[in-house]
């Protein structure tokens, strides 16, 4: 549904984000994001999942580079 209703450098607001995976989908097809959640827990592991796919997605750009 992000790509069919949405552009890249689009933002997504998701109000009940859960553990991430809109948040994940939306950094992954180019669009920012807006986490919300009223759970600290969700929160924290929606960060965590975020992070690390930036930090998979910069590895693997730079090992492309080699």
């Amino acid at each position: 549904l992000i790509k069919f209703y949405s552009y890249k450098g689009n933002t997504i607001l998701d109000m009940f984000g859960g553990t991430g995976t809109t948040a994940l989908v939306a950094f992954k097809t180019g669009r920012n994001f807006i986490h919300i959640d009223v759970s600290e827990e969700y929160c924290k592991t929606a960060e965590q999942r975020v992070n690390k796919i930036k930090s998979q997605n910069k590895l693997s750009q730079y090992a492309k580079i080699r």
